[in-house]
Formats: C-alpha cells, structure tokens, sequence
C-alpha cells in the first residue's frame, strides 16, 4: 500500500505524444522540440502547454522565442475571435429585434384586420342595403347572393385575423 502511495505521482508525470510517424509515444520526459505542441496528447498535471525540451542552449532559446511568437498569436486569435463573436452577438440581436417589431407590426395589421371585418360583419347582417362601386365607377346595390358571398368571405378574415 506504501508503495502506491510513494510512486502515485511519479506515474502521474507522464507525457503523451504523436510521433512523426504517427505512433503514440510515453515517456516521463517532455517530447522532442520537433514534436509541434498539437500532436501533444497528454501533459502531467500542473504543466504549462509550453514546455522547454532538453537539448542545447540555443535549441532552448529558439523554443522560447517560438513560445513566445505562438503565445502572442494565439493572444491575437483570441481577441480576434473575442471580436468577431462580440460582433456575431450583436447581429444576432439586431435580427431578433427586427423580427420583434416586425412581429409587432404584423399584430397590429391583424388587430385592425379583424376590427373592420367585424364592422363589415355587423353591417352585412343589419338587413340594410349595401352598394359597392363597379369598374365603371357606379354606386350598384348588393343583392342577397351577393351579400351571401360578402358575409361568407368577411367571415374568413374573421377567422383568421381575429385570433
């Protein structure tokens, strides 16, 4: 049970990676500099994405330089990014502000839609006679299939518009 306990963190300390060749390697040293920092797989825990390899003084110095380099990248890709979803949120909510008040608007059509139909429902079933306009311009009074008609078609809108 001791032993566990003593090589617990050891056997946590272990690195994950794709080789060149596409095969996973273990070790519990950190991968090559040549292995790029996607095709690390598996980090020990409490270790930065960017690790200096062993090797030389200048293979580390040009590492960090390229840490460095890829850090102030990704500084720019995230505010980028930041950005652009800032911009996409508010395209978004101009969107559905539009389709609020378009909303709205389609609402009070139908609103005034149903009030005339019913008007011209009430005054269909008074009994008095009714006239239109021809093409022609004239005043021409409804007969009873004509205001049948009338009476049937008003009723529709009813239906529809006055929901």
């Amino acid at each position: 049970m001791s032993a566990l306990l003593l090589f617990g963190p050891a056997a946590e300390a272990q690195w994950k990676w794709k080789d060149a060749n596409g095969k996973i390697q273990y070790s519990d040293l950190p991968p090559p500099a040549s292995v790029a920092d996607k095709d690390i797989l598996q980090r020990p825990p409490g270790t930065r994405a960017t690790v200096v390899p062993y090797g030389s003084a200048q293979a580390a110095a040009a590492s960090a330089a390229a840490a460095a380099s890829a850090n102030a990248a990704a500084k720019d890709a995230a505010k980028k990014d930041a950005e652009q979803q800032g911009q996409a949120k508010k395209e978004a909510d101009q969107a559905q502000a539009r389709q609020a008040e378009e909303a709205k608007k389609m609402a009070a059509a139908r609103a005034e839609n149903c009030q005339r139909a019913r008007q011209n429902l009430v005054l269909l079933d008074t009994g008095l006679r009714v006239s239109t306009l021809n093409a022609a311009g004239e005043t021409v009074f409804m007969d009873d299939k004509q205001r049948a008609a009338e009476r049937e078609r008003v009723q529709g809108i009813v239906k529809s518009d006055c929901r």
